[in-house]
């Protein structure tokens, strides 16, 4: 009966059922029809089971200090802080963008976040300078998805606590692909910007660039922390999200001065809204996970691939191929949540791979799916910003998708740039 379930999952998705919901009514769908095998009282338990964990704890708290310093105007910091390092190249503005989301990314982890935080500031900025606002929206829509690449990520913490690996592990492994993936996007812009002329910004003063640099370290300076502190075994991940919670205010309330009580309230509502819903979502998939379990789909899976007469590089193109697809219907959360449980020992068991570039692998195709078509909710974001049609701003975004896919590919045949930064600090 459990095809029924997955009918049923997507019949609810098609109607606009929040997707928590789905997840709930999918799962009594098989109780259902399982002939009363199954009591309905194990919904509630398997969903309050999911969110009573210690490690998730973190989530609640990243997001925390995300809207804190979102709230204490640190974006403006890393805007300054972008345009003394690429500003003067052609299609300057177009390059802090991109930069800015990276930055942005080691603040937030969001990838909506990013696209309302950045492109609210940059896509008016780029529209006054004389670039295409299409151009503009669909940029900051796809280099938004750069933002859950670079810890602290809540797409790596996610993956981590599904898949019962090192969420240091997992932050230290995604700074080479956040970073190459941006690379990509700042070679399309400065092709177009070449072709369509766009303006490049004066270069800075050695008085202007020590000034945006000491403004924009400290806030630079939060993800090297908590990634040190998780690697050298100084606190958990939890306990790193407790200190970036700390960190954040002390920077917007003492060295900036930027945050009123008002923000801070703000941050503390948007704050406990986020991670409400998300927590819901974690408590549904871990009840709809049990199903997986108990139909033992994971194994069907595994044995699945393993039975291909395939290369190992067709099976990951396959893989590739079918979380891209995955992506462009859901968010990245509940999709981690929902693939990782059948693809993680496919992947790893299977197939032989690192659970890190596995989880590497999932985590970036998902978050991807933020910036495709139909539900990439940074694409509405940044067209609602922009005030340019949708189509137009997925039209402007092929491009950056595109490279966003070819750092994917690289990632995916190429393990060693997960390993990177391990080879560098002797871990």
């Amino acid at each position: 009966m459990v095809w029924l379930m997955f009918v049923s999952f997507f019949i609810f998705l098609a109607m606009g059922v929040p997707i928590a919901f789905v997840l709930i009514l999918s799962t009594l769908v098989y109780i259902f029809f399982t002939g009363g095998d199954v009591s309905c009282l194990l919904v509630p338990q398997r969903i309050m089971r999911g969110v009573n964990s210690f490690l998730l704890i973190c989530l609640p708290l990243f997001i925390l200090a995300g809207n804190i310093m979102n709230q204490g105007g640190i974006t403006e910091r890393l805007v300054r802080f972008a345009q003394v390092f690429v500003g003067h190249i052609r299609g300057g503005l177009a390059m802090v963008n991109v930069l800015v989301c990276i930055l942005f990314g080691g603040v937030s982890g969001s990838a909506v976040a990013g696209t309302s935080a950045v492109g609210s500031i940059m896509i008016p900025a780029m529209k006054k300078e004389g670039y295409d606002v299409d151009f503009a929206a669909g940029l900051t829509a796809v280099a938004s998805t750069c933002c859950p690449i670079i810890p602290p990520s809540l797409a790596f913490v996610i993956y981590g606590a599904m898949a019962k690996v090192s969420i240091g592990d997992m932050f230290l492994a995604g700074y080479i692909p956040g970073i190459m993936m941006g690379l990509f996007m700042m070679c399309v812009v400065y092709i177009y910007a070449f072709k369509r002329k766009y303006p490049k910004m004066p270069r800075p003063t050695l008085k202007e660039f020590i000034a945006a640099v000491l403004q924009g370290l400290p806030c630079v300076f939060l993800p090297v922390l908590i990634v040190i502190g998780l690697i050298s075994g100084w606190f958990t991940p939890t306990e790193a999200a407790a200190f970036a919670c700390v960190y954040a205010l002390f920077l917007s309330a003492f060295v900036y001065r930027s945050i009123t009580w008002k923000n801070l309230w703000n941050a503390l509502v948007d704050s406990a809204v986020d991670s409400g819903s998300i927590m819901l979502i974690v408590g549904a998939c871990y009840l709809f996970g049990w199903v997986i379990a108990n139909e033992r789909i994971s194994v069907r899976f595994t044995d699945f691939l393993l039975g291909l007469d395939v290369p190992l590089w067709v099976k990951l193109l396959y893989i590739n191929l079918a979380l891209l697809v995955v992506g462009m219907f859901m968010d990245s959360a509940p999709a981690i949540l929902l693939v990782t449980p059948i693809l993680a020992p496919a992947m790893v068991v299977g197939m032989g791979l690192d659970p890190i570039h596995a989880g590497m692998i999932i985590c970036l195709n998902l978050v991807i799916g933020l910036s495709t078509p139909p539900v990439g909710v940074c694409l509405y974001a940044a067209a609602n910003i922009g005030r340019v049609s949708f189509e137009q701003t997925i039209k402007a975004s092929i491009p950056f998708t595109l490279a966003s896919i070819a750092g994917l590919m690289l990632v995916t045949y190429i393990p060693f740039l997960t390993e990177i930064p391990f080879k560098i600090f002797g871990f």
